[in-house]
């Protein structure tokens, strides 16, 4: 039993099964399906957070017709198939004592797939178009809707055949079951629309048709949105109410509560939070849910510390907490937890960039502060070296500290280098932006594995060639950064200072500004915010389609919100021409016509140019030399991270 979160790591019980703990992985796309199956490398990604303590797993958003072909990695209950695929995970979890779940669904409108390349016919309660995909559904029939709730009892048997212990639909966040609960996406006329009660009658003829197939001891709930965050969404009272007829009807066994919704681009965005939303954001509505039935309540809600879920158990606020970017940052959360070290947990950062980011690419999940991550079958263990070394790492950024962990994990005397006073590197620097303060915590996390693994740190030292070249180290690793870059142009006359002075109090910008943002990510928009939050008259001229074009678009659907609050005016589509003492000359990139903007002070965040100093003197003069991350070429935190487990786990 923990002594610091007791409530956490009590046995709990849901119909007379047993859960270990009240932790739970919650369901969320992977990327990792393979043939509608669970694959090698899905297996492994589970195993290393099942084999660390987690109480019950459910796994994602699972389809209860047939998707074979289709150009997004997903799983597939919809035929007898799956149960082989399925059965390996259920025997995994019982080896390790976590109890199992699947979670089916099916899109409606939401429907954003395709199976070959062409659109699909969508299909939703009423004919009513989103704001998010943009697509026109055709109204089911009542005989599509007992097809669905055939092929919904008809999933949850195979499920039961595979070794689960439950299944959940996944009712909220703007999918079918979802559609028709909202009157303002269901307007029918018939017996499933024009109550709550009718509203309800999908749903509950489904739920009883899988409870027919499944038996009184397989469980089965729901996962619901008590707040979509939409126009067309649900809202806490038709939450509410729908729960506490389910549950009166004796219908579920448990919910599962959430927020957002796949509506429109507001409810998108939190669907996973990124920073800008507070920790436990749901857990109010989750305990509005809790007293509103009598079984227990689940919730999830970027909860990502083990202080902040012993609250919500203890307060009564939920039964059971679920997390996904916490473990999916740490899979050993769990463990640590138990333990009492809830400082030796690496605490996710709500970047959205590795995770959900990664998602929306077509890859699969992982993690920019803990790259292995999806990545274990190549990184899940680490290898001892062979032969010990003396390594030095050169530069403290989180690529830097990342190789020196890893390499001295894996054994080497390993000594790291930072010409500061502090380590971070960037990271300091993206911490200092409004709403973005949690971006630091890579810092404090890799610090945290510096320390526990013995590594030498040396700060306020700037190394040269020549003292590189006098070491005794086996080998070197260059992570020596980039430093701003000064576009070309002609800026005769103008106060011209980059987005590092801002964030590091170098540059008095007077009252009109304007931001040349060639990068498209999530600096102009940070310092656009940050400046015009400060009383300064600000705009944002952007090289690219959109601001944040490059950032994960839950992110930048934030920032949107934020600069059009703060009133600060976008222009896309400009490259930057030159600037002189109260003007900034910008030229349309389609139309080449010529843009200008009155400014005091030209603010530019135009990418960077890498620091190669030290590899180009040391190359071909070192026996084993290394490079990572931006000295590389400049990208972001992720690709130094990744970089430093790669060649840490290689020296």
């Amino acid at each position: 039993m923990s002594r610091l979160f007791p409530h956490l790591f009590s046995p709990f019980k849901i119909k007379g099964k047993r859960f270990k703990n009240r932790l739970f992985m919650a369901a969320h796309g992977t990327g990792y399906a393979e043939d509608g199956g669970v694959g090698e490398r899905a297996l492994e990604y589970y195993r290393a957070r099942i084999s660390e303590g987690i109480g019950l797993l459910i796994t994602e958003a699972t389809h209860v017709v047939p998707i074979a072909g289709q150009n997004y990695a997903q799983l597939d209950a919809s035929s007898d198939d799956c149960i082989p695929r399925f059965k390996r995970l259920a025997d995994l979890c019982r080896e390790h004592d976590c109890r199992y779940f699947a979670q089916i669904y099916h899109e409606g409108r939401a429907r954003a797939h395709s199976l070959d390349g062409s659109e699909q016919v969508a299909l939703a309660p009423s004919a009513i178009p989103d704001e998010r995909f943009h697509i026109m559904p055709r109204a089911m029939t009542v005989a599509m809707i007992d097809e669905f709730t055939g092929h919904f009892a008809a999933a949850t048997r195979r499920l039961r055949a595979a070794g689960m212990d439950g299944v959940e639909i996944l009712v909220g966040m703007g999918y079918l079951f979802s559609q028709f609960l909202s009157p303002r996406t269901n307007q029918r006329k018939d017996a499933y629309g024009g109550s709550p009660e009718a509203r309800l009658r999908f749903l509950s003829e489904t739920l009883g048709a899988m409870r027919a197939e499944a038996g009184d001891d397989f469980l089965i709930g729901i996962r619901i949105a008590a707040e979509e965050h939409d126009p067309d969404g649900l809202r806490p009272k038709d939450t509410t109410t729908a729960c506490a007829m389910l549950d009166a009807a004796g219908l579920v066994d448990f919910v599962n509560v959430t927020v957002s919704g796949t509506h429109g681009l507001t409810g998108a965005s939190y669907i996973v939070p990124p920073m800008f939303v507070g920790t436990g954001h749901t857990l109010d509505l989750a305990q509005a849910v809790r007293e509103a039935v009598s079984v227990p309540v689940m919730t999830v809600g970027r909860i990502n510390q083990p202080q902040e879920a012993e609250r919500a158990v203890a307060s009564g606020q939920t039964d059971m907490v679920g997390m996904v970017r916490a473990l999916i940052a740490d899979p050993e959360f769990v463990t640590k937890a138990q333990a009492d070290r809830p400082d030796d947990i690496r605490a996710c950062i709500a970047c959205n960039q590795a995770c959900i980011g990664h998602r929306h690419q077509g890859f699969g999940v992982s993690c920019i502060q803990f790259p292995e991550s999806g990545r274990e079958i190549e990184f899940g263990v680490r290898v001892p070296a062979v032969v010990k070394k003396n390594v030095a790492v050169i530069g403290g950024g989180p690529g830097g500290m990342k190789a020196a962990a890893v390499a001295a994990e894996r054994g080497h005397n390993v000594t790291l280098y930072e010409k500061a006073n502090r380590l971070g590197g960037q990271a300091l620097l993206a911490q200092a932006l409004p709403g973005r303060e949690e971006f630091g915590g890579i810092v404090t996390n890799l610090e945290c594995e510096l320390a526990r693994h013995g590594v030498e740190i040396r700060k306020g030292v700037e190394v040269s060639a020549e003292q590189v070249l006098s070491w005794p180290h086996d080998a070197v690793i260059l992570a020596t950064g980039a430093t701003p870059r000064i576009p070309a142009g002609a800026f005769e006359d103008a106060h011209v200072v980059t987005a590092w002075d801002i964030l590091q109090n170098k540059a008095n910008v007077g009252r009109s500004i304007v931001i040349a943002d060639w990068r498209a990510d999530w600096i102009g928009p940070g310092i656009a915010e940050m400046l015009s939050a400060q009383g300064c008259a600000v705009q944002l001229c952007v090289n690219a389609e959109m601001m944040g074009e490059k950032v994960q678009s839950y992110v930048r659907t934030h920032y949107v919100g934020r600069l059009k609050m703060l009133g600060v005016p976008v222009t896309p589509y400009v490259r930057l021409f030159g600037a002189d003492a109260d003007t900034v000359y910008f030229q349309h990139v389609i139309t080449g016509e010529a843009i200008e903007r009155e400014a005091e002070t030209l603010v530019v965040s135009c990418g960077h140019d890498s620091d190669t100093g030290l590899l180009d003197a040391l190359e071909g003069k070192v026996p084993e030399l290394h490079a990572i991350g931006d000295c590389l070429s400049p990208r972001t935190a992720e690709e130094a991270v990744f970089e430093g487990l790669k060649v840490g786990s290689a020296v």
